[in-house]
């Protein structure tokens, strides 16, 4: 197991790369479909069943909708960017893993935007990427703790 052999950071690392990977294939979407790739209806399929991918709530790319829409590309852009950058700021990384429960601050603004009946895009965003920032946080501890409690000394061999 990864967790084994490396520690906490390759471990996140692997982690930041999948939320890339999910990132890119948000974009890759809408560039695939402008090209009539077979790619595209496959990536919206995939991204269907967590997002209701409702083309005036999207940003578009070569004409064409993101597979998920602007909160949801909020969320995946700032859960990668909080699993990557907050974590580097310590005092702020310390403030929060105190009192876990002060995510909810990050969240509410996600919260008051979804319920008001006039939001924009820029808000819709931003607000994702600022709730999912912050739960990366807890997400990048928890990833060292379950590390730092797996065994390190495993049998060689087979029994």
């Amino acid at each position: 197991m990864l967790g084994q052999r490396f520690g906490a950071p390759a471990v996140t690392a692997v982690v930041a790369l999948g939320c890339c990977f999910a990132v890119a294939m948000v974009v890759v979407a809408p560039m695939s479909a402008a090209r009539g790739g077979f790619l595209a209806p496959l990536v919206y399929e995939i991204f269907a069943p967590v997002c209701h991918q409702i083309a005036e709530r999207s940003f578009h790319v070569a004409g064409h909708p993101l597979a998920v829409c602007h909160r949801c590309f909020g969320f995946y852009v700032g859960f990668t960017l909080g699993l990557m950058v907050l974590p580097l700021f310590r005092s702020a990384r310390d403030w929060l893993l105190e009192k876990p429960r002060r995510v909810l601050l990050f969240l509410a603004p996600a919260g008051i935007d979804w319920l008001l009946p006039m939001n924009t895009p820029v808000s819709r965003f931003s607000t994702g990427v600022l709730a999912a920032a912050a739960i990366a946080v807890l997400v990048w501890a928890a990833v060292g703790q379950i590390v730092q409690q797996m065994p390190r000394n495993l049998p060689s061999g087979n029994p």
